[in-house]
């Protein structure tokens, strides 16, 4: 049983919602969308701390378990704006499952994210009114469907660690929630040390770091690749083609919104909080265009293949997920097949899923 909650999260409050959640709360798409990003990980850090202790646990699972909350949520949110008495009483009671999220915080909670998003104070609280009771819909669907118990309940909670850790949690916001570092905190909580926290991150630095070197990463952070033309070839059939690996040379790129590269660790195929930002630099470049966004993920030479061609898929699928979320339309995503690689570049360089606009 594995859930990604955040990725969940942003999905569905992601995409075409964002226009209506915008307008409902008087804010601009770009500052809702923000908000958003930012909720959802105050949300979840917020109930992980309640779930931080057997008592918390209890209490959090016997308020899932509820008939107050409802695990179809996220397929009626869209009808809810066009109906206000229905959103008001979701919004009332999410307002209470927020105070039992964040308790006396709950202002704090708010007023950091509106300090972060740029979204103002009362729109904070209303955003966290309504994600309270999707977070907590979600979590019912899980434990309705795998009939979890208060136990199992804290296990999947605590197996969002990584996500969160990942997405990442701005200061403002975790010292809102009295947690101080989000690593140390992550550490301290039940079911990773915090040296295992500290090599989950090392990990993925040290994976970053050589694109770093090798890309010179300045102020954006975005790598693309130009030229590409030959590469956006459909094999006949849709049969898997074959890709040059970049050099070292090949590397050097000039940063703009039309086109990106999200790197992956070894076997992983999660989006971290960088990724999202180079993601969300071509979402926005799309939705002023009317041009297509064109997705490739890549696999590297080792291990088995077709479990690389798979993860290459599911790679894909991740970043296509993240571009709906940030507004793009899914008929302008265009989906290459997956690509193998060869050349003088590493595994490391192979291991990418790469958005262009078309």
């Amino acid at each position: 049983m594995n859930a990604d909650l955040l990725d969940m999260f942003n999905a569905t409050l992601g995409g075409p919602l964002i226009r209506q959640l915008g307008s409902y709360l008087g804010e601009s798409e770009d500052t809702t969308r923000a908000a958003v990003r930012v909720a959802g990980p105050a949300l979840l850090a917020g109930v992980m701390q309640r779930t931080a202790s057997p008592a918390g646990v209890g209490e959090i699972f016997r308020v899932v378990t509820s008939d107050t909350v409802d695990p179809g949520l996220a397929g009626k949110l869209a009808g809810m704006f066009a109906n206000r008495g229905t959103l008001g009483s979701l919004l009332a009671s999410g307002e209470s499952l927020s105070g039992l999220v964040f308790g006396p915080r709950t202002a704090a909670v708010s007023n950091a994210i509106a300090d972060t998003s740029g979204v103002r104070p009362n729109s904070a609280l209303t955003l966290l009114s309504l994600g309270a009771p999707l977070l907590f819909g979600m979590l019912r669907k899980f434990v309705a469907n795998n009939d979890l118990d208060a136990s199992a309940l804290a296990s999947l909670l605590a197996r969002q660690k990584s996500s969160l850790a990942r997405g990442g949690l701005d200061d403002r916001i975790a010292g809102a929630l009295g947690i101080g570092s989000l690593d140390t905190w992550l550490g301290s909580l039940p079911g990773r040390t915090a040296a295992g926290t500290a090599t989950l991150q090392k990990t993925r630095d040290k994976g970053w770091l050589p694109w770093a070197i090798a890309a010179g990463i300045a102020v954006f952070g975005v790598l693309f690749f130009v030229s590409r033309t030959a590469e956006h070839q459909e094999a006949p059939g849709g049969a898997v083609q074959i890709a040059e690996v970049p050099g070292d040379s090949e590397r050097l790129r000039v940063a703009t919104a039309d086109s990106a590269q999200v790197y992956f660790d070894s076997g992983d195929a999660s989006i971290d909080a960088e990724d999202r930002q180079r993601i969300a630099n071509v979402a926005s470049s799309a939705r002023d265009s009317e041009r297509a966004v064109g997705i490739t993920g890549y696999t590297d030479r080792t291990g088995d293949q077709d479990q690389n061609l798979e993860l290459a898929r599911n790679r894909a699928q991740a970043v296509r997920q993240a571009l709906v979320s940030e507004g793009v339309s899914e008929d302008r995503i265009v989906m290459d097949p997956p690509r193998s690689v060869t050349g003088s570049g590493t595994d490391e360089e192979a291991r990418r899923v790469d958005i262009d606009m078309r």
